[in-house]
């Protein structure tokens, strides 16, 4: 396990004081208790007890060990040097980290996000199992970066880059996106993570209804004591939800993508607008900011549908087996939207702020 260590001799109040316990609490209450139920020791670094050089240490269980989780929050620049290093290796590596004290640079990749409640803490220590669990029997896709790296290693893809000698001589343009561009990729951006909000919706809605239908049916094969007839009802069900789930899962896989592909932007420009007078806001600012708060509500409202759903039907797999696939797929749908919402509730404080 990474993740900032801090100082545990640090007076009380220090920041590296407050580091320390915070990780503490992340790594006993959720990664230590997560990891025990699974069956697998987690080690931290401070507590690595060979004698020798302890950063050639932890290279090694960066590179040897079977799974690496990463405490992310705050973008810690150890954390993330050695989460680099062992994103090279395509093995197993989860990350989780608090709301609101994730680096930019992770966004693109799915992590368990946690508020520090006793609550979020629980949900964290569920969610983290749960990737365990499922990574450990699966493995993972590699990430974009892996794949590419390896690529290159095996000689499949040659990388040009610019010579020391042309950037010097300016001729490597700078094509970075201009305000104007910016604006245009987010309203594009904004646009498509409505319609999958409502496709997400839309989906939802379909498989509330198959399943109070299938509800009633059950109930009147649990009457007859046939295992038969509640084995019928659950493969009709397991059929009649695949298409909506397939389609909960592609939505909410796309709305997060696009929050991932604006994120960036929506900040650079919510960083305009905060820093410029009222007056010579750039246009259109004061829509940017009602867009973005109604987008949080409306998305927020579909989180709490979509996670009182997901409570449903955690008990899927154990039921029977047709029904894993849909409840791993509904799961995955609410873990992308979680992580989507960590950035837009962080979108709609900002706004709000700036619009007081």
């Amino acid at each position: 396990m990474i993740g900032p260590i801090g100082n545990k001799f640090a007076p009380l109040g220090d920041p590296a004081r407050q580091t320390y316990e915070d990780s503490l609490q992340v790594y006993e209450e959720v990664i230590q208790a997560a990891c025990l139920q699974v069956g697998i020791e987690p080690i931290r670094a401070d507590q690595i007890a060979v004698a020798g050089e302890i950063t050639e240490q932890i290279f090694r269980h960066l590179y040897e060990d079977d799974v690496v989780i990463a405490d992310v929050s705050g973008g810690n620049p150890n954390v993330m040097y050695e989460l680099g290093l062992r994103h090279t290796t395509g093995k197993l590596t989860i990350q989780i980290g608090e709301f609101g004290q994730l680096p930019f640079d992770v966004n693109a990749v799915r992590t368990i996000q946690f508020s520090r409640s006793p609550r979020g803490l629980i949900d964290a220590r569920t969610q983290l199992e749960r990737m365990l669990q499922a990574g450990m029997l699966e493995g993972q896709d590699p990430l974009t970066a892996t794949r590419v790296l390896q690529e290159v290693q095996n000689g499949k893809i040659d990388v040009e880059l610019p010579t020391l000698e042309a950037a010097m001589d300016g001729e490597v343009e700078d094509d970075s996106p201009g305000l104007l561009e910016r604006m245009e990729e987010i309203e594009s951006g904004l646009t498509a993570m409505s319609d999958d909000a409502i496709r997400i919706a839309s989906a939802i809605q379909e498989i509330g209804m198959v399943t109070e239908s299938a509800s009633s049916e059950m109930q009147k094969a649990a009457q007859s004591n046939a295992a038969n007839a509640r084995l019928t009802v659950v493969a009709k069900y397991a059929s009649e939800i695949k298409d909506p789930v397939d389609e909960l899962e592609d939505s909410s896989d796309k709305f997060a993508y696009h929050m991932t592909a604006i994120n960036d932007g929506v900040l650079a420009m919510l960083k305009v607008i905060q820093s410029a007078d009222p007056e010579e806001r750039p246009e259109g600012s004061d829509e940017f900011l009602d867009q973005l708060i109604t987008m949080a509500e409306s998305s927020r409202e579909g989180m709490e549908g979509l996670s009182a759903f997901g409570e449903a039907a955690e008990g899927m797999g154990s039921l029977s087996r047709q029904l894993r696939g849909p409840g791993k797929k509904i799961g995955n749908a609410i873990s992308n939207m979680r992580n989507a919402m960590a950035n837009i509730d962080g979108w709609e404080r900002i706004a709000r702020s700036v619009k007081k």
